[in-house]
């Protein structure tokens, strides 16, 4: 006979005293002087309102979502004809340029430097602790883009911001100084695995990728990981097809869902609670705090695409499954919804 489970406490009393005498994160990003967004959800972060940051020599803002403590994002924008200052770091990241374009040099000290260009939809990840510059190739335009780092671990960890941003340690198993096309050579897939994985240090235009079928998730989806410069952060872009939505599922912390292309919402609940409503288009970023339970909708009128950018698989390794809700078992009000947002766009549902 199963009991009724209890809580002993919200925070354990050693994660409180942690967060009472330390908390170095989110001190650090509160000294940055930049708009910290906190919450699940921003409508567009090509349109965010950003701070001057001193020292990347841009703008910018975190996104703090749902308290991870395991992945943080934060959106830059480079001036016409700029650039930012140049930076090493003890954390990974994968970048999403979300507007304009430009060029990034990345190099690791007494080695030659590397230089690639990116614009609107590209996506790379920045070699662990290598110095790394971007540059805006337009005179006349801004270039914005987004970025999921493993930050918050290091700074737990190490609490020390100038161990982190000069350390000279050279990760060469990430990234050789010395292979002249690490960013130019051909991507490899993978598709032996489910949901195909993409080994690529550059994409050019994330939207053209290949995917393959992932249809435990919903028929027609389809699916693409990406593994990045050696790095333990991961990616991963879903499409799925116009007048459909995917199964309600949840997972533990870290993802950050990006969307590419087309209109819709999402709709996020705890056990027991109602869900919320959250609307996207192109530019809109969704993140789902760990256990909640969530449900993307295509509303549009054509596909959906999103990247999603995750957490260092060291503290989200998903060993044992993501948990999902047939649509069988769902709400029926939900379907109902869709529905009925769909009419307001003039297309029909095809969820069979």
């Amino acid at each position: 006979m199963a009991s009724k489970t209890v809580k002993e406490f919200e925070v354990h009393p050693y994660v409180q005293f942690m967060m009472d005498q330390y908390s170095p994160y989110r001190k650090w990003i509160e000294s940055e002087g930049i708009p910290i967004v906190s919450g699940s959800y921003v409508t567009d972060f090509r349109t965010l309102e950003l701070g001057n940051w001193k020292r990347r020599g841009g703008k910018g803002a975190y996104l703090s979502f749902s308290d991870q403590m395991v992945a943080d994002g934060y959106v830059c924008e480079i001036a016409p004809g700029g650039n930012l200052k140049p930076q090493r770091q003890l954390y990974e990241e994968i970048v999403l340029i979300g507007a304009g374009r430009g060029a990034t040099t990345v190099w690791y000290d007494g080695y030659p430097k590397r230089t690639f260009e990116w614009e609107r939809g590209s996506v790379f990840a920045i070699p662990l602790n290598a110095w790394h510059q971007h540059f805006n190739a337009s005179g006349s335009e801004p270039a914005r883009y987004v970025a999921l780092t493993s930050a918050p671990v290091a700074f737990e960890l190490y609490r020390d911001p100038e161990f982190i941003f000069d350390t000279s340690y050279l990760f060469k198993d990430r990234f050789n100084p010395e292979e002249e096309d690490f960013f130019t050579k051909q991507g490899k897939y993978y598709t032996e695995y489910y949901g195909g994985i993409l080994h690529s240090n550059f994409i050019a235009d994330i939207r053209k990728i290949n995917l393959v079928p992932r249809e435990k998730r919903g028929k027609g989806t389809r699916n693409m990981y990406i593994h990045m410069a050696g790095s333990a952060m991961l990616a991963h872009v879903s499409q799925f097809p116009v007048g459909r939505y995917k199964k309600a599922h949840r997972h533990g912390p870290g993802a950050h869902v990006c969307l590419l292309d087309s209109t819709g919402y999402t709709l996020m609940w705890d056990e027991g609670e109602p869900a919320k409503k959250y609307d996207w288009h192109e530019g809109s970023i969704v993140c789902p705090p760990a256990g909640t339970w969530h449900q993307h909708y295509n509303t549009g009128r054509e596909p959906c695409k999103f990247v999603a950018l995750h957490a260092n698989t060291a503290v989200q390794r998903e060993e044992k499954g993501i948990e999902q809700i047939e649509f069988e078992e769902e709400d029926t009000s939900m379907r109902k919804m869709y529905e009925e947002e769909c009419a307001k766009n003039g297309v029909k549902p095809d969820m069979g």
